[in-house]
């Protein structure tokens, strides 16, 4: 049975989902009606409850992409469709060592620790106190503040505070990020990527030549469109809105120069 401080999330559809860390008592006001906490706690992931108006939602376990798109944003954020390619062409296990400059609203950073966890640590950095803020309490939300380090820092003007050689990845989320480059390919374990993330052609251009010149071999950038099928008695089709351009992704990885 479901008890405090579980996370779940609420779905009656895609236009009425509620992600929620349970409190011991109180109520959830939604516009479908409103579900008493105590009811929930006589319920387990699958089952169903229903509001005073006697509209049915279904308790949820929430995913990863659950917990990163309902982050509380002061920024814009990395979404699932560009999360997953990231993850697979990295070096991301339990117990892994990766920095990230541009913590921003915390979203990726969630998934970087869900998968580095229970023994591996995030490195994030941000230069604005309100965005960290925000990000330590999503990650909180979210209970993976146990594997990462939050810095205050601008890693432009000041570098990163790891060791030579001892990241199993870094990732860059920043608006001049062939800035960080000679940094990263510091930190950064040899053989071992490097990601950039950009929304405008110019920068990819800027950093992918930085890259090179620094050390860096198996430069490529891409581009991820997402388009969901509506499925319907009526008929099977493409949705009207898609999720197209949100940035490009640049990956390198490291040699080590003589």
């Amino acid at each position: 049975m479901l008890k405090p401080n579980d996370l779940i999330l609420l779905y009656h559809s895609e236009n009425a989902k509620y992600l929620l860390t349970l409190p011991e008592k109180g109520e959830l006001q939604t516009h479908k009606g409103i579900i008493k906490i105590e009811n929930i706690f006589q319920k387990d992931f699958g089952d169903e409850i229903e509001t005073h108006k006697g509209e049915k939602f279904y308790i949820l376990k929430p995913t990863i992409a659950d917990l990163e798109m309902k982050v509380k944003r002061t920024t814009t954020i990395i979404y699932p469709k560009d999360a997953g390619l990231i993850l697979l062409k990295t070096n991301i296990f339990p117990g892994a060592f990766v920095a990230e400059v541009g913590t921003g609203s915390g979203a990726f950073t969630i998934v970087l620790a869900n998968f580095v966890r229970p023994y591996g640590k995030v490195f994030t950095y941000e230069v604005r106190e309100d965005f960290l803020n925000n990000a330590k309490e999503n990650i909180k939300k979210a209970g993976l503040e146990e594997n990462v380090v939050f810095y205050l820092r601008d890693v432009v003007r000041d570098g990163f505070l790891q060791e030579d050689n001892s990241m199993d990845a870094v990732y860059i989320d920043l608006p001049e990020p062939w800035e960080v480059v000679k940094e990263a390919h510091r930190i950064l374990k040899g053989g071992h990527a490097l990601i950039s993330l950009s929304p405008n052609v110019e920068q990819i251009q800027k950093t992918f030549r930085a890259m090179e010149l620094v050390g860096f071999v198996r430069i490529k950038v891409y581009e991820i469109f997402e388009r969901e099928i509506l499925v319907r008695y009526s008929g099977t089709r493409p949705k009207e809105f898609s999720i197209t351009h949100t940035a490009y992704l640049l990956f390198a990885y490291k040699i080590n120069k003589r």
